[in-house]
């Protein structure tokens, strides 16, 4: 495409929006073709790009066809654009992606593939943290990704000298991170006119019916395995040690031979399938739903179910909506491990013994188990290993035998 062919792609939008056909949220691209074009030159085939709410130009160049992106606009998706075949993916929410992109960019370098990927982000996105986590991880293990800041000095209105009381921008390495600087011609969302609103109520649909709730995962029983007698720890190192011969990675602090594999349960997993990660657990769900678009089944391991709270947005926006969002183009099949500190030898606090498992069943779609014996262990860790989508299971300190260590 060229410049004015994405212009007049854009014109036809605001055309729709003109005649009461977008009576849902979407965001123009405008100002930044040459800059975009110049870009996806280097962009292969093959290539992962990711890109913001602001994705119709990024769609486009990377070989979406105009009538698909346009449809699917007029489907109430402008802000969620997927293509598995392309390899593109889009997130609506400012500072999300960049994570995903890492966990993307990790199992491209594992395999040794010639694939790279491209992450949008605007300058807004550049002010989180979950931002400078992404761009420390593959500047630290040189990994293929760069991310484009496409900065129009605005997050949603305001500048960044609104923002930060300073317009100085901070510095990134050159080595994965590029920015371009540009006008938008638009605000945030929509046109500078606004439509009949009392015409569009009347083609406003459900948001069932924009993106259908699927049908949560099914399980065997499993009572047909025979467990044995063992305790609940070791009934959690046996399951670990199973899926430790899937094409697994289990991610998380603390998980590795010398950082106490995970409370010790996590002996009998080769070591080259534990990423030890900084304490950065949002950063730890996005890179499990990275690897997962890979093939690879992530396991991330929550030490406190406290703290996964703090990785609730890459949990309850991303990895529990991409594949109704995607329509099922993408997946995420991942395990989220986590432990309710209920029990000694340690009395830890109320902001590390917390138990959110109501909390989490309010906000996410997909399984979520609470085996309270070694046999209930095995089985819902067997149901997880077979589970195509995301499983959280909650497992407790109480249940343990006693004998294990934790910090």
């Amino acid at each position: 495409m060229n410049k004015q062919q994405l212009i007049d792609f854009e014109s036809k939008i605001i055309n729709h929006y003109n005649n009461n056909k977008l009576p849902f949220l979407f965001h123009l691209s405008g100002g930044n073709e040459i800059e975009l074009l110049e870009i996806f030159q280097h962009v292969e085939k093959g290539d992962y790009v990711l890109a913001t709410h602001r994705n119709h130009y990024h769609a486009l160049l990377h070989g979406l066809p105009q009538d698909k992106v346009e449809q699917r606009i007029l489907d109430g998706r402008s802000m969620f654009m997927y293509d598995r075949e392309r390899n593109f993916f889009s997130s609506a929410i400012v500072g999300g992606i960049p994570g995903i992109a890492v966990g993307i960019a990790w199992a491209l370098k594992q395999k040794n593939s010639d694939q790279f990927v491209w992450c949008f982000v605007g300058d807004g996105a550049e002010d989180t943290g979950n931002f400078a986590e992404a761009v420390r991880y593959v500047d630290g293990w040189n990994l293929p990704c760069k991310f484009i800041i496409e900065d129009n000095d605005k997050s949603i209105i305001a500048n960044k000298k609104t923002r930060w009381g300073t317009s100085d921008l901070q510095e990134w390495p050159n080595t994965c991170v590029y920015r371009y600087n540009y006008e938008l011609p638009f605000p945030h969302a929509r046109t500078k006119d606004f439509c009949d609103l009392s015409e569009t109520k009347k083609i406003l649909k459900t948001d069932e019916e924009y993106f259908p709730k699927l049908p949560q995962e099914t399980f065997p029983d499993f009572n047909d395995i025979e467990i044995g007698d063992m305790s609940y720890k070791e009934a959690v190192t046996q399951a670990m040690t199973e899926l430790g011969k899937d094409n697994t990675m289990f991610i998380g602090y603390n998980v590795g031979g010398e950082f106490g594999n995970a409370m010790g349960t996590l002996q009998g997993v080769p070591e080259e399938k534990k990423l030890e990660t900084p304490v950065v657990e949002n950063l730890m769900g996005s890179l499990a739903l990275g690897m997962s678009f890979e093939g690879i089944k992530p396991v991330v391991y929550y030490e406190r179910h406290d703290f996964m709270l703090v990785g609730a947005d890459a949990i309850g926006n991303h990895i529990n909506h991409v594949e109704r969002l995607s329509h099922g183009e993408f997946k995420a099949p991942v395990i989220l491990r986590t432990v309710v500190a209920d029990g000694g030898p340690f009395y830890s606090g109320p902001t590390h013994s917390q138990d959110f498992t109501k909390v989490f069943r309010e906000m996410v779609d997909f399984p979520i188990f609470e085996p309270m014996t070694p046999d209930e262990v095995i089985r819902d860790y067997k149901k997880a290993q077979m589970a195509k989508g995301p499983v959280m299971i909650v497992e407790r300190k109480s249940c343990y035998d006693g004998k294990t260590t934790t910090i």
